[in-house]
């Protein structure tokens, strides 16, 4: 027995608890992007969401509704229309028939053609009708803003959730060797019979719910890597976290209250307004007169001689009955105009209420870090402290089990603490529709541009 309490001893003396010490706080430490990695991940960003599927069929919807605007433009322009007929004779027959001979030839192949140009002069439906699609279109880019603002969203919070759950899974790890350390320092003892059975299986229980909590980390590391591929294919994963710059994040309430006027989608929905008031005018426009110019030049046979005719005349058009349809469409576009102010109101208070809880979670940031990290220091002396306890006296090893969980749970508490103040901080770029114009600017000011 004292042959085997001698080999146990020098087993503890070869592998120290300390080895494990500073690599686990090391590897705590380091959790903030360097100012080159961040620049290198900023540009990949962009570059992604402008090779991103979302973002083309965003500007292609886009062009289609300019294409839309032409076309309707192109109606309060001239028009300019040439006919021709031909005819080929199947049967002629005369009364006279000395007339047979000098009529059949000329009507029995015959070409005629006309141009014609037609303008507008006084149509208040062609004009509201463009006015519509114009602003139509605005709308339609400040969508295509709320979109690419989105796609930048999701890509800088998959990086966020990404870099958070590599930090947790390799303290894990250190964590799982740890546990597996003191486990084989509990064996020795129970072995010794310096230790019950019963803190063997105490033990064993710890380190499986280590190396549980490690498989867990590890799936949710796969999954949002996964996605974050699937979003960035061109970019390495994020190991570690942006960093948002403190003087672009709005902290007096009044400033936020007047960014938040600029939010795309509040944008968009003053641009439905205003066309869903136009198209009101365009409802009641159809009761007015239409009003067009018509210049017409007539040739007749072109194979004969040269007659034509030239016209210039003004159309009246008036509407004077269409069986209810134009009250109809009148009732139709005024409640229209009724339902776009009414989402209007409700887009308000859903983007005031993500603000509201937006803007208290960025006042509390640092005290909620200042609480989780004080918690993780104060966890981490208490296990430094055991560690060095042990080597002097008779401390349980189940106390630095303990220990240890309770040091890497406070870890893990902080990380994920950190990782949701830095996604509140992008949440707010982008309620404020800032986040696109974020980044592009510190790609910049990363390279050593100076932003005007």
């Amino acid at each position: 027995m004292k042959l085997l309490n001698k080999i146990i001893i020098l087993i503890i003396a070869i592998f120290p608890m300390g080895q494990f010490e500073n690599t686990f706080s090391k590897a705590t430490l380091d959790t903030q992007m360097n100012s080159e990695q961040q620049s290198i991940f900023y540009n990949a960003l962009i570059s992604s969401v402008k090779e991103h599927p979302i973002y083309l069929e965003a500007q292609t919807s886009l062009e289609q509704t300019k294409a839309s605007l032409d076309i309707t433009k192109s109606n309060n322009k001239p028009h300019v229309f040439f006919q021709s007929n031909i005819r080929n004779s199947l049967m002629q027959k005369f009364e006279n028939p000395l007339s047979s001979f000098s009529e059949s030839t000329r009507d029995q192949h015959r070409t005629d053609g006309s141009i014609i140009i037609q303008q507008a002069l006084f149509d208040r439906t062609i004009m509201e009708e463009i006015e519509k699609q114009e602003y139509i279109f605005k709308g339609d880019f400040y969508e295509k803003q709320q979109k690419v603002s989105a796609l930048t969203k999701e890509m800088a919070l998959i990086c966020i959730d990404t870099a958070a759950y590599k930090i947790i899974s390799d303290l894990i790890e250190i964590s799982v060797q740890s546990h597996s350390q003191i486990l084989n320092r509990i064996e020795m003892r129970v072995e010794s019979g310096r230790a019950a059975q019963a803190e063997m299986t105490r033990a064993k229980a710890r380190f499986a719910e280590a190396q549980a909590k490690k498989i867990a980390m590890d799936l949710k590391l796969k999954s949002s890597r996964a996605k974050f591929i699937q979003l960035m294919p061109n970019s390495e994963p994020c190991m570690k976290f942006i960093n948002i710059n403190q003087k672009d994040l709005l902290i007096r309430k009044n400033l936020l209250n007047s960014e938040l006027e600029n939010n795309f989608i509040l944008l968009q929905a003053l641009e439905v307004i205003k066309a869903s008031k136009t198209n009101l005018e365009l409802a009641r426009s159809s009761y007015k007169p239409q009003i067009n110019f018509e210049l017409r030049g007539d040739r007749y046979d072109f194979t004969g001689a040269k007659n034509y005719d030239l016209y210039a005349g003004i159309n009246v058009n008036v509407d004077i009955y269409s069986g209810g349809k134009k009250s109809a469409m009148v009732r139709l576009a005024k409640e229209q105009l009724k339902s776009s102010k009414f989402k209007k109101d409700i887009l308000i208070k859903n983007l005031t209420a993500s603000s509201e809880s937006n803007f208290v979670e960025i006042i509390n940031s640092r005290n909620r870090l200042d609480v989780f990290g004080n918690a993780y220091t104060a966890y981490e002396d208490s296990r430094e402290m055991l560690r060095l306890q042990f080597e002097s006296s008779n401390v349980s090893l189940l106390e630095l089990l303990q220990a240890e969980r309770d040091y890497i749970e406070s870890a893990e508490l902080f990380i994920l603490n950190k990782k949701e103040v830095i996604s509140s901080q992008i949440n707010q770029l982008f309620l404020t529709s800032r986040i696109n114009k974020y980044f592009e600017e510190n790609i910049q000011i990363d390279n050593g541009v100076k932003i005007e």
